[in-house]
């Protein structure tokens, strides 16, 4: 309820209704009226129903204990702030120190003052009020993570700054199996594990996220701290501020107990350390998130439950007290004497009613807190400044029913009496605790020093060192495998030959012509339609193979004249197949070709050129070709000039030529990664033998295998690339070469075709001309055929288009072949050479800060042991210099 009327505050509020005496401030305490005094020579108010103004109200003489402090507030801008808790600077400033070095993990909780409430009780106006910074309010992250504020007052003449850290106290169990964006970790909290997923470290991390000098930077950066709180599974630095990828409001996890801390300084802020909870949940917004409830309240515990923290309660006067879930809370743990009371949205009383509850809890008759209450007034307003704020709630508390009715509550109205009255609680906290703290601190120190005796001998001298000059040794003797030279490092010869089986394999697979029915193969184009089917008729006479266009058969020849004018006066060999001139063969030379009948590296392959049913088994990719095929193709891409072969016919020619390549790359590749990944482990488990049986050994060789399984994978997607490239568009400058390479497949594929019109046309003569004779009488008889009795051959497109095919082979398959082998050679196994030393340097952390220790523990028999060391020497570093401070007190 607000009143309209405006009165200067008075210096001494005097009750308009004379009454008893309040009694004696240190009367012994009796059963429900019985006074608390809380440890600062504060004495919380006991009930005095019977001290009551206008029925109602009790006297001055019963109001709380006014702060000295309080009364030197400077209340016409923020100034005030200034001189709040000047004497416990130094106090709070240790406790923090001793908090950031983990004392409160090793030893005992410290003194601190928490904020709790439910969601929605002006929580976030509160703490603006008392920090003087803005806090985002967006709905769910701003909820979700608690928010230390850390207050210290600096020269006049210093700049107001902050600085935001990112506190991992807890590490989240399920980082490995984290749900995708947008749904919910649904792993609740249990007896044994409060938090749920998450699990306290021995000492927490900190790591600095940003910092700056002005107060409208807050916000945005709180927001992001906030996400990189609530996104475990991802690099913090992700969300800077400075970094160009925080645009991403997906979060991983709802909730988590890990802290952002904020450190302020300035001349016009109060010496004050709070923390800021997550608002407890009475009830979860979607089922889904049920298990949120348990967990905010169990870490809500964790933090209010200790002896000394002080716990402000806020409460909104526009709902009612006993709803509270937060108050619950405290009820539950038995804190109410640590507890003191914020009434937020005193202007939103709606009736006398509904004002009078509030006014009996100030008085101390219901819900009564060990340190009372106070009421304060914020504007939720961003754009409003903090000063403005504060002259606002001074004029607010100028009005009825604050200044004349609860004038004697006068000195617990206003944000800045707040602040003065935490100081002093915080201070009074501080002080008490401290003997304690001191000592326990020396204790513990002496325990961690007695365990750290009991632990066997670490490993001896210079670890990182040691480390270092095995990885050298490695890489100088890795290098000698890579180059080779000698019959010690046969990796190199070995890789050749594989290189050699693979350009090979390639080259046998080019395009062959499959002639299955020489009962066609002599007839006149005048005989045979152009689109007559080309199906086998029985006749009698067998198939002949499938001839490749560079088998033994096509190429034997013997040369005796310097050049061929054409194919109709080319001279015959003994078996009927046109002689090729040695002036058309020296061109052919030109591209690099496989040599018939020589070895080539292809020791696996079978002597055999054919096997069963015409297979070729040195070309089990090959594609095959039949001369119906290629006349249907033609047909598809038929142009409307004559004896023209459309390229668009050719190039589909191509691509179902060269798609035969992937398995044989497969093949090569799988091959030299298994035979370099098998290299480089084996010099590494030489290398570093001595230390076998410690997890720096494991460690090692893990690197190694992921190093080069990463890099095995990128070179493996180059070639992928190279691959496609060539099965998707046909391309050369190589015009020359291409045109020799179709010449001479052009010449092969004519006598092969011409050997099985010959066998045909005798076979149609005599069925049986070649029984019982031998090869020579074969051979004679066959040339004796001439090409006016065989008549035109009615497939010479066919043969053009086919030998352009294998042409564009020639030159496309030596190129691809050379730029993946160079591509391993250049790429891959450089990378092996030259980077695996810094991955093996950065894999065991060589250059980091605790790398001895790190070192260490890797080379030790017991690296539990180790470990255990590690922990301990960091908890007696800190508990060292907090020993200093404390001397320096």
């Amino acid at each position: 309820m607000r009143r309209k009327s405006k009165v200067e505050a008075p210096k001494a509020p005097t009750p308009t209704v004379q009454t008893e005496p309040a009694p004696v401030e240190h009367a012994a305490p009796s059963d429900s009226s019985a006074k608390h005094n809380n440890g600062d020579g504060d004495v919380a108010m006991e009930d005095q129903d019977h001290h009551q103004i206008d029925g109602r109200l009790p006297s001055d003489a019963a109001a709380a204990e006014t702060d000295a402090s309080s009364d030197t507030v400077d209340k016409d801008s923020d100034a005030g702030l200034e001189l709040l808790g000047q004497g416990i600077k130094a106090f709070v400033t240790v406790i923090q120190n001793l908090r950031d070095l983990g004392v409160e993990e090793l030893v005992l909780p410290l003194p601190r003052i928490c904020v709790l409430g439910d969601q929605s009780t002006g929580k976030s106006s509160l703490i603006e009020g008392i920090s003087g910074i803005k806090v985002p309010r967006s709905s769910g992250t701003c909820t979700r993570c608690p928010l230390e504020i850390n207050l210290s007052a600096s020269e006049v003449d210093s700049p107001w700054q902050a600085k935001m850290y990112l506190q991992k106290r807890y590490i989240y169990e399920g980082i490995q199996t984290l749900p995708p964006f947008g749904r919910s970790a649904a792993q609740g909290a249990t007896k044994n594990r409060p938090l749920g997923p998450w699990i306290a470290q021995a000492l927490p991390e900190s790591s600095l996220f940003f910092k700056t000098f002005k107060k409208t930077d807050i916000p945005g950066a709180l927001r992001l701290a906030q996400l990189a709180t609530l996104n475990p599974g991802t690099d913090p630095a992700r969300f800077k501020p400075t970094s160009p990828a925080n645009q991403d409001d997906r979060i991983q996890v709802k909730f988590s107990p890990n802290i952002i801390k904020l450190e302020i300084s300035g001349p016009e802020v109060p010496n004050l350390s709070f923390f800021d909870l997550p608002g407890v949940i009475n009830q979860a917004e979607v089922p889904a998130e049920e298990y949120l409830v348990k967990l905010v309240a169990n870490l809500c515990k964790t933090y209010a439950k200790t002896d000394t923290c002080i716990n402000l309660l806020a409460l909104p006067m526009t709902d009612d007290a006993a709803n509270s879930t937060a108050s619950k809370l405290v009820h539950e743990l038995g804190a109410e004497d640590r507890t003191l009371g914020v009434l937020t949205k005193p202007d939103r009383v709606q009736s006398e009613e509904g004002m009078n509850q509030w006014i009996d809890i100030l008085c101390g008759r219901k819900f009564r807190l060990g340190h009372g209450y106070f009421v304060v007034k914020n504007n939720p307003d961003p754009k409003v400044s903090n000063a403005t704020a504060r002259q606002e709630e001074e004029d607010f508390f100028k009005e009825e029913p604050w200044i004349r009715t609860l004038g004697s509550y006068y000195d617990r109205f206003g944000t800045l009496k707040l602040s003065a009255k935490l100081s002093k609680l915080l201070n009074s906290q501080i002080r008490k605790s401290l003997p304690k703290i001191t000592e326990q601190v020396r204790l513990k120190t002496a325990e961690v020093i007695a365990r750290l005796e009991k632990l066997p001998e670490p490993p001896k001298g210079n670890l990182c060192l040691k480390i270092f000059e095995k990885i050298s040794t490695f890489e100088h003797d890795l290098a000698r495998h890579f180059d080779g030279g000698s019959e010690a490092y046969p990796f190199p010869k070995d890789f050749h030959a594989a290189a050699l089986r693979f350009r090979n394999t390639i080259a046998f697979s080019y395009p062959r012509l499959s002639l299955t029915d020489s009962s066609v193969a002599f007839k006149s184009s005048a005989q045979l339609p152009y689109r007559q089917s080309l199906t086998p008729t029985p006749t009698g006479h067998r198939p002949s193979d499938i001839i490749p266009i560079d088998s033994d058969e096509e190429c034997e020849v013997t040369p005796k004249d310097t050049h061929t004018p054409s194919p109709s006066k080319r001279k015959l060999l003994s078996n009927g197949v046109h002689q090729t001139s040695p002036t058309k063969r020296s061109r052919l030379e030109r591209i690099p070709q496989f040599v018939p009948g020589q070895d080539n590296g292809l020791n696996s392959l079978d002597s055999s050129s054919t096997g069963p049913s015409g297979v070729d088994r040195k070309a089990p990719f090959a594609k095959r070709y039949a001369l119906a095929q290629i006349r249907t193709i033609l047909l598809d891409a038929q142009t409307s000039l004559p004896n023209q072969i459309d390229p668009k016919a050719t190039k589909r020619m191509i691509r179902d030529s060269l798609s035969c390549w992937d398995g044989p790359l497969n093949e090569f590749l799988e091959y030299t990664g298994q035979a370099c990944l098998t290299m480089i482990l084996e010099r590494a488990s030489c290398v570093f033998a001595l230390w076998q049986g410690t997890r720096c050994y494991d460690l090692l060789l893990e690197i190694c295998q992921s190093f080069f399984q990463e890099k095995f994978r990128i070179q493996t997607l180059a070639a992928k690339r190279t691959l496609d490239m060539e099965q998707q568009t046909a391309l050369t400058l190589h015009e020359g070469a291409m045109r020799n390479a179709s010449e001479g497949a052009l010449m092969a594929l004519e006598n092969a075709c011409r050997t099985e019109r010959v066998k045909a046309f005798l076979a149609k003569q005599d069925p049986e001309w070649d029984n019982n004779l031998g090869d020579r009488a074969k051979s004679d008889k066959m040339s004796k055929v001439t090409d006016i009795q065989l008549g035109p051959n009615p497939f010479v497109q066919e043969l053009r288009a086919l030998a352009d095919v294998r042409g564009y082979y020639e030159c496309a398959f030596s190129r691809f072949v050379d730029v993946i082998y160079q591509g391993i050679q250049t790429e891959l196994f450089t990378a092996c050479q030259n980077e695996l030393r810094w991955a093996l340097k950065q894999g065991i952390g060589l250059e980091e800060q605790n790398a001895e220790q790190q070192c260490a523990i890797l080379l030790a028999v017991d690296p539990e042991n180790e470990r255990i060391r590690g922990e301990l020497m960091k908890q007696k570093l800190n508990l060292e210099k907090a020993c200093k401070w404390f001397e320096s007190e």
